[in-house]
């Protein structure tokens, strides 16, 4: 019975590394996506940006930003594309 203790615990090691949360990948210029959204890391529009935009969000203060438009990607804070609209106040 000892041995099947032990059996199962190292049986859920796999398991425990794959639930290790992965960080989210940053969005390109060069992705399809971005391209066609016209997507840059720098906006060219003052007072518009990735991170005062209604489509941003977490933290908002970071040099990255999560973005409804790319679920499960990053974009850089001070950027812009085409689908950027106000935040609401």
């Amino acid at each position: 019975m000892k041995l099947s203790g032990i059996g199962a615990g190292l049986a859920l090691i796999p398991v425990t590394q794959i639930a290790v949360a992965q960080a989210p990948v940053q969005v390109t210029p060069a992705d399809p996506q971005a391209s066609a959204l016209g997507y840059v890391e720098q906006s060219p529009n003052a007072g518009s940006n990735c991170a005062n935009c209604a489509q941003a969000k977490g933290d908002l203060s970071a040099e990255w930003v999560g973005c409804n438009i790319f679920p499960g990607k990053e974009v850089k804070a001070a950027g812009w594309c085409k689908v950027w609209s106000p935040r609401p106040q």
